[in-house]
């Protein structure tokens, strides 16, 4: 709404105030009260071409308003905060003013544009906006010749019209998701009126922010990005509150409705949080104006209310923000009653207003903000599996790259390029970005190729556009989704912008767009385009994906393997099959699995082994035995430790000149191994077994 105000301070007649001295310092100081704000009016124009206008005066902080109606007649003094005043009006433009004033004198003013025409309204634009938050939207509409417009948003029957005047914009916030029909009705002094309807569907909310804390930092009790703690319910019997378990595009959450508190049990699996420091809740809410978090400790003996020893604190978060997803990292030394934290049973949500509010929850974990969330990658990116026959290279230290490649032309970005060294591997590192092209030198066909493949290491983003440029069929974009603070390896079959009308037989340029304004940083490594080979016989690189070959695999001594789909398709491992290797209970140390290969390894001067592996535990040693087919008397084997737990990591195993001289076709793994420990019941996947240098 375009509104003009000016202060005007006025001195108004003594008022008597009536009280005892002692009562003096409970009287408000009116002249500490702000002046009336946001005046202006809505109008209510007749249709019939006489020209009468209801006008009804809007304001914040007014007692009384006066109305100028802006065409030289007598102003209407003394309206009263809610009624309106009639005036009628010749054809024309004019600029009613508006003054509100406080009752300690001080007045505002603001200017509200009026048009009064007979005709038809004409050339009617309406601009409709979803918010961010998902449920609601923003309308203004402009038309020559109307005076007002009428806005019904479609989620009401008999719905009565919200008035939008002109220069304004409304916002409107839907109970539910879903499909609605807008219509915006534009009114003149006339009896002809036009109309404008846009369906629009409200989805919700965005999925709440990717937590980028290292995995062996946290205790997780829901989220996607970690593997979780047994959990017993996320809501008790004696809850107050409904429980809806969905997703955002993927995402899950925990949805509450009618909310007045919600009782999530741990005393199953207690959770130990003594050496963590913070506690996490993504919530969001359109409704919600105080939020709590209480941890019960049900104290050594493990039971509540048993020996006294349970102890509890509830924290408040007041003026909660609406309409947005909001991270409450909660320092554990402000539950300051939480003497002991050993033994948590029971985190408690509520929320006021008590019973009425709905609360979206992802990411609830505890974490130890001591742990150093990295900046950049400290490993290199996972060596590429795919044969160099298959593959059209633009940036990787495994493949030939082509000599003409610019990867940092000058399109004016504030993006800034380095080549950098990690673990003796070369990636590029993109910094301060906000776009990023890479210009290959010649336009290429890829035709022939299945999937392009990228490696991206980011702190900062989550989801990154990614596209491909066409020198004939412009560009086409596809979201790289990446886990944070690790690598991410990313295979894109082609058809995904194939699909989107882009011509990839000549391909010429890469861009990345991470938004207008200067961020963060992202690495990339080992860029190309590749199809999977047409093996025929069980080899290195072992894969795994290959349906037409038989794995064989043979479990000993207390393990139990096979390969299976790979149940954490994610950072540097998204393939679908892998091998699952169990330690069952009680399980030899040196219990493994053997690999039979159709063939001797063929080294061609390469002296290591890289796997791929997910474990349950750091700080464990994996071996790789490299074995002879005839003769067990001929093998070589190394050892390497694992650095993370719950997450997909390459582990290299070096060997000797002298071993790779010998024949081997058979392929051990071992995990755990430590003399005297035998087997618990963990589970291990590991894949990707190959060659490198």
């Amino acid at each position: 709404m375009k509104r003009h105000y000016k202060i005007i301070f006025a001195f108004l007649l003594a008022l008597p105030f009536f009280g005892c001295e002692s009562d003096d310092d409970a009287l408000v100081d009116l002249e500490q009260v702000q002046a009336p704000a946001n005046l202006g009016a809505t109008f209510q124009i007749t249709q019939d071409n006489s020209g009468l206008v209801e006008i009804t005066p809007t304001g914040e902080g007014a007692a009384v308003y006066t109305v100028d109606f802006g065409d030289g007649s007598t102003p209407a003094e003394g309206i009263k905060v809610g009624d309106a005043v009639e005036h009628v009006y010749a054809e024309g433009e004019y600029e009613v003013e508006v003054t509100g004033t406080h009752i300690n004198g001080k007045m505002t003013s603001g200017i509200q544009p009026l048009t009064v025409s007979f005709l038809a309204p004409e050339n009617l634009e309406v601009d409709i906006t979803k918010n961010t938050d998902g449920y609601s939207v923003s309308v203004s509409a402009a038309a020559d010749y109307a005076a007002m417009f009428e806005v019904y948003f479609g989620d009401e029957e008999d719905e009565v019209p919200t008035l939008l005047m002109l220069g304004e914009s409304i916002t409107h916030t839907y109970a539910e998701i879903g499909t609605y029909d807008i219509k915006v009705i534009a009114l003149s002094g006339g009896t002809a009126t036009v109309e404008y309807t846009e369906t629009v569907e409200m989805n919700g909310p965005v999925p709440a922010p990717t937590p980028n804390k290292l995995p062996e930092s946290v205790i997780s009790l829901f989220s996607n990005t970690y593997t979780n703690v047994p959990v017993d319910t996320w809501l008790t019997d004696w809850s107050a509150a409904e429980l809806e378990e969905t997703d955002i595009e993927g995402n899950d959450i925990k949805k509450y409705t009618d909310l007045n508190y919600a009782g999530i049990l741990t005393e199953s699996t207690q959770i130990d949080a003594t050496n963590m420091t913070h506690l996490r809740t993504d919530i969001f809410s359109l409704d919600t104006e105080t939020f709590k978090v209480k941890l019960v400790d049900f104290g050594p003996n493990g039971v509540y209310d048993g020996g006294g020893d349970d102890v509890e604190h509830e924290v408040v978060i007041e003026d909660m923000p609406q309409g947005e997803w909001v991270t409450l990292d909660i320092p554990l030394e402000d539950f300051t009653d939480l003497t002991t934290r050993a033994h948590i049973s029971q985190l408690i949500y509520s929320a006021t207003p008590e019973g009425e509010t709905t609360v979206l929850v992802d990411n609830v974990f505890f974490y130890d903000e001591s742990v150093q969330v990295p900046t950049s990658p400290v490993n290199a990116a996972p060596t590429p599996i795919h044969l160099e026959e298959d593959v059209k290279s633009i940036f990787s230290d495994k493949y030939s790259d082509p000599a003409g490649v610019d990867y940092y032309p000058d399109w004016g970005q504030s993006t800034t390029y380095e080549v950098v060294s990690v673990n003796g591997n070369e990636a590029i590192k993109y910094g301060n970005a906000n776009y990023q092209g890479i210009d290959i030198g010649e336009a290429i066909d890829v035709t022939a190729f299945e999937s392009v493949h990228i490696d991206v290491w980011s702190g900062d983003y989550s989801s990154i556009p990614f596209f491909l440029i066409s020198s004939g069929s412009g560009e086409k974009s596809v979201n790289l989704n990446v886990t944070p603070n690790q690598w991410n390896s990313i295979e894109i079959p082609l058809s995904e912008f194939t699909s989107q009308d882009l011509n990839i037989s000549d391909i010429f340029q890469f861009k990345f767009d991470v938004g207008t304004a200067p961020g963060g940083a992202f690495y990339i490594d080992n860029l190309y385009f590749f199809s999977e080979s047409d093996a025929t016989a069980v080899t290195l690189p072992a894969t795994f994906e290959n349906s037409s070959l038989t794995y064989s695999l043979t479990p000993f001594e207390g393990a139990d393997s096979a390969v299976e789909e790979n149940p954490f398709q994610e950072g540097i491992n998204t393939s679908n099959t892998v091998v699952r290797s169990t330690k069952t209970e009680g399980a030899l140390f040196y219990a493994g699995t053997t690999l039979q290969l159709d063939g001797p390894i063929e080294f061609n001067g390469n002296n290591k082994i890289s796997v791929k592996v997910y474990s349950p535990k750091a700080d464990i040693p994996v071996r790789v035995k490299l074995e002879n087919n005839d003769d067990s008397g001929i093998f070589a084997e190394v050892d390497a430790i694992t650095t993370v737990a719950n997450q997909w990591e390459e582990l290299v195993f070096e060997f000797s000149d002298e071993q790779i001289v010998q024949e081997y076709s058979k392929v051990i793994l071992f995990f755990e191994i430590i003399e005297g420990v035998a087997g618990d019941g963990s589970t291990y996947y590991y894949d990707d077994i190959q060659l490198t240098n």
